[in-house]
């Protein structure tokens, strides 16, 4: 028997070595909740299949499963409540990996069993104190994702929730708030976090989208994030400079950029006098790189009169600037 300390309660638990094949993944594991629901076209994902995502997709199950072989078992005993694994599934999948080899061997597996009428609040407190604020953190989005599914479940508010994972409640908002957007975009990647964690976390993008819902600046954005055509994440603060700059010439840059018309450094450039300096010498490095092919840069002179057309407006406008 053993214990510990949770929520101000001491829990009481069994240790005890289990058969890895009478264990259950746990269907709801933030690791891989979103992966399996892709998998599986938003059903109920099969144990069968939890094994196999948990094999393929998580990398961490294959260097446990090298880990518990040279050590000859866990070094973290697993937690389980009515056969669920709650804590403790990528070492179960490791396990697993290990029994196809040789379930003589690894047939059973270490475990600290739960009592049954242990409280979901309790368990959610256990799950978070490992996870969220733990030795072995979840990814924000793992995290979020385990926040919003508790709130959907436990209809308890916000504040309470975030006591028992020690989260600040505005980190919790900002979580599950991001969590929902890419709910609502039908964006479950969990290496888009990022993208619509910029978006919404600097005030400029909500406000704006707000004043001006003729843009659909949150709309686009979604848009342009799930479809890919955002490079990187940190390209929404510039986009959320430009909303807040909250002038005519910047709505207008931002009109364009969200329509297409124009790239979102050409848009910024000309708004800002420092950004279109930048966007200037950008584009000149980019010529001159151009440039070194001399070969290439001769032939299309000769071959392509396009080319060669502006080319000669660039020389003579370069004449004028150079003579004054």
């Amino acid at each position: 028997m053993g214990k510990f300390p949770i929520q101000n309660e001491f829990i009481e638990y069994k240790e005890k070595e289990m058969k890895v094949d009478d264990l259950l993944f746990w269907k709801d594991n933030p690791r891989v909740y979103s992966i399996l629901r892709m998998h599986t076209g938003g059903e109920e994902p099969t144990q069968a299949e939890i094994e196999e995502i948990m094999i393929q997709k998580c990398p961490n199950v294959k260097e446990l499963r090298s880990s518990i072989k040279a050590n000859g078992g866990l070094t973290h005993p697993i937690f389980v409540r009515k056969n669920v694994v709650i804590e403790g599934n990528s070492r179960l999948a490791a396990y697993r990996l290990l029994c196809r080899t040789d379930k003589l061997k690894w047939g059973k597996i270490r475990c600290n069993i739960l009592p049954d009428d242990i409280s979901d609040d309790l368990v959610f407190a256990l799950i978070g104190s490992i996870h969220i604020n733990g030795v072995t953190e979840w990814t924000p989005f793992e995290q979020a994702g385990y926040l919003f599914r508790h709130l959907q479940t436990s209809k308890k508010p916000i504040e309470v929730i975030c006591k028992q994972v020690g989260l600040t409640p505005k980190k919790a908002r900002d979580y599950v708030r991001v969590y929902e957007m890419m709910i609502a975009n039908e964006d479950t990647d969990q290496t888009k976090w990022s993208y619509y964690f910029e978006m919404l976390k600097n005030k400029g993008i909500p406000e704006k989208d707000a004043a001006l819902p003729e843009l659909n600046l949150i709309d686009t954005l979604c848009q342009k994030i799930k479809e890919g055509s955002i490079s990187n994440a940190s390209d929404l603060r510039l986009v959320a400079k430009l909303a807040a700059a909250n002038n005519e010439d910047a709505d207008n840059a931002l009109a364009a950029y969200l329509s297409g018309e124009e790239s979102l450094e050409t848009a910024a450039s000309k708004v800002s006098e420092q950004d279109k300096i930048k966007h200037a010498v950008d584009i000149v490095k980019k010529f001159r790189e151009q440039l070194k092919d001399k070969d290439f840069i001769l032939q299309l002179m000769e071959k392509d009169e396009e080319f060669k057309y502006e080319m000669g407006r660039i020389l003579q406008r370069m004449n004028k600037i150079v003579q004054g």
